[in-house]
């Protein structure tokens, strides 16, 4: 990964955190720039997909972490 793919994602992360966590999971709620958003954060590794969303793997508790 890139130093610019990686603050792509650590911001991405953060507004994913910010505008689409609820108790830990991430529901895009069929928006498609949140599932966008979510399918990105899945390709990276960073989000295991679940119902309408997601919820944080490990490498993406430490992306959070990093901010």
């Amino acid at each position: 990964m890139t130093n610019a793919e990686r603050e792509l994602l650590v911001a991405l992360a953060g507004m994913c955190a910010q505008y689409l966590e609820d108790d830990g999971e991430l529901d895009h709620q069929c928006m498609s720039a949140g599932e966008d958003a979510v399918e990105m954060l899945v390709k990276y590794g960073l989000v295991t997909p679940l119902r309408r969303g997601g919820v944080w793997t490990d490498a993406g508790k430490a992306v959070l972490l990093s901010k």
